[in-house]
């Protein structure tokens, strides 16, 4: 999973931060003919005459491009109530340098946005029974805002523009009207209350259930004291020192050096380290330029929308900044991608030749090993194993032959051998000198651990008061012996020599060919470990197989995909479609978090989708194993992160065509019909930008590792 990350952040992080910092609008790069296009005939054609009338410190400059960089961020304008000098009535035009926070005068201390002109972005200071002449959609005085706004009534489609206060002439689909004007929900009632309280009454149980836990004493010293022996024997400990003792590596071990438990976790620490410089090196670039090139390259892309003169503002100031430094972007891109290119080709090098030195200077067990190809279909009643060994002896004229592995056949009866394996080991760890011995009676308990410690029995399948594997371990053996002797050898076997000389020696003299019941079978040798060996796959997994089982997997991923945009992604795009984002209002932190967690639910689907696909394909050896999760899991990302890009597209296009934004140049979204004119534009990029950042993090990098 960290490698698939690890690769899926080449791709997301970079497309975040030039979004969301760049706001790319490539189309100043273009021919400026789409641009003219989009611009209105003539600001001055358009200018009212009522704003003729006005001196040039009411109507302000026109909007503009500030080259080099240069100009005052509206941020930075004083928050204190400065009030506007153009008066009541007086419609102003609105420019990338206007005060933000400008409020109006207090005999009109409403801005209403000029519906009455042909011209964009142009504002009024005026009393609260005008701002319906300014704009019939937005009647409402809003005393705390300080502008006309529209009615804010949750799941309303149609205000109610005859009254001054907030209310409803048509609601959403989902919702009914009622006298008061406002909008409910039409499938809510009891039944949502009854839920809620059920609700409430599991997670007080779960809550009860943990503080018994908690306060709950022993109740198998026996288990408890076995328990933590085998668990301190699963540690990794040092090589034993001179007194013979094996203590823990201590903290300050450095994990990227140091072999502690082989080749795979160097190499992965290898990689955690590399991430990180990685970061810090992206980091580094874009900060460098904030310093050294503009200040406004710290805030670009990040400023929230508001007002719809808060919004004219954000545009203009947003355009213009990214236009003048769109230089820094292209150079931003060109260093990280050359340096990242340079970085990955080093790192995968320096990686390479880590593991070929651990696997030098560290003689495993697969160094001792040859496996056999083209093993003749055998039954279970030959001693197959003895016969190969004894046949490779006399081929190598030594007795260095330490035993023979052979690959059965019994992926059809897979469960029935595990469970006769477990039962065996259960019975020899009966049968061991170290196994407990002792009273297994149940503890006593008062009433409600009692019942805590019955439930947990039955959850975990454990008998209270007994021995939960008595007797298992005797069961069935004549039935495993008649199916064990039924099954057949695969066409491969593992030959266990006592040095890595007599492989080497046996492979060199004879590891091309020679016969072996009948039929001719080679050597080779294979860069896996026994522990990473799926024994239960070797009979059923040619090319031809594993090809077709990948090929169907491919589609259960575009299944899976589709079941969680449907099953989880349509409501929460439904409800940010349908949100009511008038003057700046914005879903809260509920609507947040329950993005983080689609996104959490998208990408655990896709965990498991790829890890049981990964499963059935039939790899012999785990290695290969998580080599096709890897791959499979960062194809899954991509369709899921282009999914998401392309749902996020179209929210956000309605949500910007809703709040009536228009370009830089004044033209209407929903009159730009060309895809790539709209992409580009401030609004939308912003949007996305916002989006793929939620999406990056905390609700991939973050949230999922909390949870595991």
């Amino acid at each position: 999973m960290t490698c698939a990350i690890g690769n899926i952040m080449n791709v997301v992080v970079p497309l975040a931060a030039c979004l969301a910092t760049c706001g790319v609008d490539a189309a100043v790069l273009r021919a400026s003919s789409l641009q003219h296009s989009l611009r209105p005939e003539s600001d001055a054609a358009n200018t009212t005459m009522h704003e003729r009338e006005l001196s040039l410190v009411q109507v302000g400059k026109p909007i503009r491009i500030n080259r080099g960089g240069a100009g005052t961020s509206p941020d930075k304008v004083s928050k204190t109530d400065a009030v506007s000098k153009a008066g009541c009535g007086h419609t102003v035009k609105v420019h990338s340098e206007s005060a933000k926070h400008e409020r109006c005068p207090d005999d009109c201390p409403f801005y209403a946005q000029d519906r009455t002109d042909s011209d964009f972005c142009t504002f009024a200071c005026v009393e609260a029974p005008q701002c319906v002449k300014m704009n019939p959609a937005t009647q409402i005085g809003d005393e705390e805002l300080g502008v006309c706004r529209s009615c804010v009534v949750d799941g309303c489609s149609v205000c109610d523009t005859s009254v001054t206060h907030d209310a409803c002439s048509e609601c959403q689909i989902g919702y009914y009207l009622k006298e008061d004007g406002l909008c409910y929900f039409k499938y809510g009632g009891a039944w949502i209350d009854y839920v809620t309280y059920v609700l409430y009454g599991l997670a007080g149980f779960v809550a009860v259930w943990l503080l018994e836990w908690g306060f709950r004493g022993t109740s198998n010293e026996l288990g408890l004291t076995y328990g933590m022996e085998q668990r301190e024997k699963q540690k990794i400990m040092m090589p034993k020192d001179a007194s013979g003792q094996r203590k823990q590596f201590p903290f300050t071990t450095n994990l990227m050096r140091e072999s502690v438990s082989g080749p795979g976790m160097t190499l992965h620490f290898n990689f955690q380290a590399f991430v990180m410089v990685w970061a810090v090196f992206v980091a580094l670039v874009w900060m460098g330029f904030a310093k050294f090139v503009d200040a406004k390259l710290w805030i670009l892309g990040t400023r929230q929308f508001g007002t719809p003169r808060a919004n004219c503002i954000l545009v203009a100031w947003g355009y213009e900044s990214q236009q003048s430094l769109m230089w820094t972007k292209v150079m931003f891109l060109w260093i990280v991608y050359i340096g990242s290119f340079l970085m990955c080709f080093c790192y995968g090098i320096y990686q390479l030749r880590c593991f070929q030195s651990v696997d030098y200077y560290n003689n495993t067990m697969k160094d001792f090993v040859a496996m056999v190809v083209g093993m003749p279909a055998l039954e279970g009643t030959q001693n197959v194993e003895e016969d190969l060994k004894k046949k490779i002896e006399a081929l190598s004229g030594e007795d260095k032959v330490v035993g023979v592995s052979v690959a059965w056949d019994y992926q059809e009866h897979e469960e029935a051998i595990q469970k006769a394996l477990c039962d065996d080991l259960y019975t020899q760890e009966k049968a061991s000198p170290s196994y407990l011995t002792g009273s297994t009676e149940a503890p006593q308990l008062n009433p409600v651990s009692s019942f805590f410690y019955n439930m947990e029995c039955a959850i975990f399948g454990t008998k209270a008061g007994g021995d939960e594997g008595e007797g298992e371990g005797s069961e069935g053996s004549s039935g495993i012996d008649d199916l064990l002797m039924r099954l057949k050898t695969s066409p491969r076997a593992f030959v266990v020599f006592e040095t890595q000389k007599a492989r080497d020696a046996a492979m060199e003299k004879f590891g091309d060919g020679f016969e072996f019941g009948g039929v001719g079978v080679t050597m080779e040798t294979f860069e896996a470990e026994p522990d990473t060996v799926q024994w239960q796959y070797f009979g059923h997994s040619t090319a031809g197989q594993k090809a077709m089982r990948l090929a169907c997997g491919f589609g259960v991923i575009l299944l899976a995909c589709l079941f969680w945009a449907v099953v989880f992604y349509s409501p929460y795009a439904y409800y940010v479609m349908t949100f009511n984002y008038e003057n700046g209002r914005q879903p809260g932190f509920i609507v947040g978090f329950a993005f983080s967690m689609i996104v959490v639910i998208g990408n655990a689907i896709m965990y498991e989708v790829c890890a049981q696909i990964s499963d059935r394909v039939g790899f012999r050896f785990k290695d290969e194993r998580e080599a096709c999760y890897m791959i499979l899991y960062t194809i899954a990302c991509m369709f899921n992160v282009g999914l998401d890009f392309v749902t996020t597209y179209f929210t956000a296009e309605k949500v910007m065509e809703g709040l009536g934004f228009r370009t830089y140049f004044g033209v209407p979204l929903q009159e730009v019909t060309e895809f790539t004119a709209k992409f580009e534009t401030y609004g939308m990029q912003r949007s996305l930008a916002e989006n793929t950042y939620g999406y990056a993090f905390p609700s991939t990098y973050l949230i999922p590792f909390l949870i595991e």
